[in-house]
């Protein structure tokens, strides 16, 4: 159907593919987490309505660019969806708005980072296989929608995890692939009463954040292509592939969310210290990363 509708990337020079190459396929993770809702009586509902209605909105720019106001609209409606799911409201609004302005940034962080081979699809097992641990342990939410969503992801990954990619996730899947992260990182920080959980999606939000900061300094829009990120600096100015760059992030998340899950589980440990260390040690490593790539 999306080669009968032209749902297609058709390469430019900011892209990292030289073909075209069908976009969309992230709605692969969409159905998985429709199927999980149907069956199990519609748990989650807000949870489900916001997956809904940013994958409607991200199917249509998928096909067809929507304009980044219409986009934000909607951005909007699904994290207050997800932040009401989580009874957030009931904090203050000085904790409520920063909480707002991160999931925003940390959605089109998400968006902006698919840009490779693999990256969404290796990150997001990781991430994903770390909340199904942790779940084992102290178990915050259904396990049978982890385990939907990492499906969903796996089958998804069968067509992209390739030199040569079926399909793109799109705005589709990057968007309601954020989406669910981001509500699962907060369920899980609320629950343990911690922080550390943000770290597992630490390596996103480095490469993501630095980006956008250093953008924002050179007066560039942020919201247009480019090719600024570490990653896509890794495959145009290294002999990385894409799918070694993408298992690199993945494997950098993978060991960061060990430690965390160690400093979870260990009361002695000063969770916030070690966080900001964690990720202090990261940002540097990025951008001493980046810096010397370029030169």
């Amino acid at each position: 159907m999306a080669k009968k509708w032209g749902i297609e990337d058709v390469p430019n020079e900011r892209s990292s593919h030289s073909q075209k190459t069908i976009r969309g396929g992230g709605i692969i993770f969409v159905v998985a987490l429709i199927i999980y809702f149907i069956t199990h009586s519609f748990n989650y509902p807000f949870l489900a309505a916001a997956i809904a209605i940013l994958a409607i909105i991200s199917f249509i720019d998928d096909i067809r660019s929507l304009g980044t106001g219409i986009r934000l609209v909607f951005q909007f409606m699904g994290i207050g969806l997800i932040l009401y799911q989580l009874n957030l409201f009931q904090l203050p609004f000085w904790y409520v708005i920063p909480i707002f302005i991160f999931c925003l940034g940390m959605l089109n962080i998400f968006n902006f980072m698919d840009g490779i081979n693999g990256i969404t699809g290796f990150y997001s097992l990781v991430t994903i296989g770390t909340f199904i641990y942790l779940n084992q342990i102290n178990p915050f939410i259904d396990n049978a929608l982890l385990v939907y969503a990492f499906i969903g992801i796996a089958v998804f990954g069968f067509f992209n995890f390739r030199k040569k990619a079926l399909f793109f996730a799109g705005d589709i899947g990057s968007i309601a692939i954020g989406v669910f992260l981001l509500y699962l990182m907060m369920l899980f920080c609320v629950q343990l009463n911690t922080i550390v959980p943000a770290l597992f999606i630490s390596v996103y939000f480095v490469d993501g954040g630095l980006t956008i900061l250093e953008r924002l300094l050179k007066k560039e829009n942020i919201f247009k292509p480019h090719k600024s990120h570490l990653y896509q600096v890794l495959t145009q100015k290294t002999k990385l592939t894409h799918l070694q760059v993408a298992a690199l992030f993945a494997g950098v998340q993978l060991c960061i969310n060990s430690i965390a899950i160690f400093i979870i589980f260990n009361a002695n440990i000063n969770q916030y210290f070690v966080s900001i260390v964690l990720l202090l040690i990261l940002t540097v490593s990025c951008f001493i990363i980046k810096r010397r790539i370029n030169k």
